[in-house]
């Protein structure tokens, strides 16, 4: 029989269970005890032999709710199936054998054993996982009879367990902080009876276990990481016309700018690309001498791939926002411009550089967006407005790259003139100039956790700069061609890069692993993939830690 049961915390209080009284089924008492015994016993976890303390008194208020309720036929099966669980323990055997003469409600009363357990609640001591992992099971199934009688007859009383930089998730507790787990019924005064017991269930902590789990997770964190998963994507027949690709945020999208002045967007997913029905396109008014009849059908059943025409220029960059609804496209044509990925339309242009712009970067919470031109300045733009709110301008020459840090406070640019600036964003000044690098700069990566900036660029090398001392932390070596992209991974500790010479190299920034290798790459090098690809263009690291690579296959000649 369904019952109205509500496990949960109330007030902040880690150890109250409340539960709506349940009506009397002769059924539900041995199908929610046999099952709690089951589960406690079928498991090795410590938890679970912790939590079976409750089992002896829910098996007495179980056995003296049926007899008030006159279910004698279910209180007889309840009594053979169950009782010799409790019989090894003395304390618990009397009050058991007890039990078995008890018919009628007048005999609970004339027992001051039994009516003691009535009157008085059985008081359960648990650790703070033990708890958690009761209420877990609670949760998981009709467990109304259970809940009412632990909240009507039962106080646990929960012991918050002190943590540690290393637990054993075999131990209840750490033996220093957390008392064995006991139980015992007590008085309405809280004084202990004479009656009581004391039950410990504790494992004691494993010193021995512990030293090796330490050691483990030292390695772990100090020793080479595992090579991560690469995914690439390759274009063919682009004729040397494609300049940049990108996969959005959620891995749904892929988005590619040409020469042609086109952007196109492909779906990495089973489903077409299929665009909202407009409100009102004016765009799109249908002549009596226009058959549209073909682009109808398309546009109703979707297609696998979108192109985007509306500059007048070569594409140089795209970027999505943070959740992949807009794209940005950067251009020759020096203007930025704002795709609707919902109907796959330009909704905005910005205007503000002279020349061609070769960058464009979304902030993270994609509130602002930043470009960078060949007129040798960086703007600031927001999507609302189709003016820059700020000009950032110091660069000797072309700024190639630009990158926002993920506190969105500061701007990195990177440029021909062989430097890579830190910019604050909204006072537009200088407040880093990192100096090193041999020829211009092409792409920069901030590490997530706000540390490192990475450059590279022409010179063939990696560098990564400390944002807090301004020096130079790491010089990356290896690559044997322009770097073309650099992504960290997301815990910072990796960084990846991409080269002219069709190789993608995974770096770990933490530690160098090893003696140099045998092409004379740094040591600190952990991954190198190479394929039959003619340009790596793009190397982006995903939430799961998949390294995804666009660029272009290396196509076969004729014989």
């Amino acid at each position: 029989m369904a019952s109205s049961k509500t496990v949960q915390t109330e007030c902040g209080c880690a150890n109250i269970i409340s539960a709506a009284p349940c009506q009397s089924d002769p059924q539900q008492y041995e199908t929610q005890f046999s099952r709690l015994r089951s589960f406690l016993s079928e498991t090795e976890i410590s938890w679970a032999k912790e939590v079976s303390c409750l089992l002896y008194p829910l098996f007495v208020h179980f056995h003296l709710d049926m007899v008030r309720c006159g279910l004698k036929g279910a209180v007889d099966g309840f009594y053979s199936r169950f009782h010799g669980t409790f019989l090894q323990d003395s304390e618990q055997r009397a009050i058991i054998e007890q039990l078995r003469h008890i018919l009628t409600a007048q005999d609970i009363a004339a027992n001051p054993k039994l009516s003691a357990f009535l009157e008085h609640k059985y008081v359960v001591h648990l650790t703070e996982p033990a708890y958690n992992y009761l209420l877990r099971y609670l949760q998981s199934e009709d467990n109304g009879a259970l809940c009412r009688a632990i909240s009507t007859h039962l106080q646990l009383e929960v012991t918050a367990s002190r943590r540690t930089d290393y637990q054993l998730y075999g131990a209840a507790g750490i033996a220093a902080t957390a008392p064995n787990a006991t139980s015992s019924w007590t008085g309405v005064d809280g004084a202990e009876s004479g009656e009581g017991m004391e039950v410990p269930t504790e494992i004691p902590q494993n010193e021995a276990a512990l030293e090796a789990l330490q050691d483990c997770i030292k390695k772990v964190r100090e020793g080479p990481p595992s090579l991560t998963t690469v995914c690439f994507y390759a274009f063919h027949h682009t004729e040397q016309m494609l300049n940049t690709a990108e996969v959005s945020a959620n891995s749904r999208l892929l988005a590619a700018g040409f020469d042609t002045s086109t952007v196109k967007l492909w779906s990495l997913r089973a489903r077409k690309l299929k665009a909202k029905p407009h409100q009102a396109d004016v765009s799109h008014i249908h002549l009596a001498c226009d058959v549209l009849e073909e682009d109808d059908e398309e546009d109703s059943l979707g297609s696998e791939i979108k192109t985007l025409r509306g500059h007048s220029g070569p594409v140089f960059r795209t970027a999505f926002l943070t959740d992949s609804s807009g794209l940005l496209s950067c251009s020759e044509d020096a203007t930025i411009r704002y795709w609707d990925l919902g109907s796959f339309t330009n909704t905005a242009v910005y205007h503000g550089h002279t020349y061609p712009v070769w960058d464009v970067d979304v902030s993270p919470c994609s509130l602002y967006f930043a470009s960078c031109s060949h007129d040798r300045t960086a703007r600031l733009w927001t999507f609302s407005r189709i003016y820059p709110l700020r000009l950032y301008a110091g660069h000797l020459s072309d700024v190639d790259c630009i990158k926002f840090h993920p506190n969105s406070n500061y701007l990195a640019t990177g440029s021909t003139d062989k430097t890579v600036r830190l910019w604050s964003t909204q006072q537009g000044t200088t407040v880093r100039l990192f100096t090193g690098h041999r020829s211009p700069v092409l792409s920069l990566a901030f590490s997530p956790n706000g540390k490192y900036l990475a450059s590279a660029g022409e010179d063939q090398r990696v560098k990564l700069w400390d944002l807090a001392s301004g020096t130079l932390f790491k010089d990356l070596r290896g690559h044997t061609d322009s770097i073309t992209s650099l992504s960290f991974s997301p815990d910072s500790s990796l960084v990846a890069s991409s080269s002219m010479d069709n190789s993608v190299r995974v770096w770990d920034i933490r530690n160098s692993h090893g003696g140099t290798p045998a092409d004379g790459s740094s040591s600190e090098l952990v991954g190198l993939y190479t394929g039959n690809a003619s340009n790596v263009l793009n190397v982006q690291f995903m939430v799961c830690n998949l390294l995804l690579v666009t660029g272009t296959a290396q196509e076969k000649t004729e014989q």
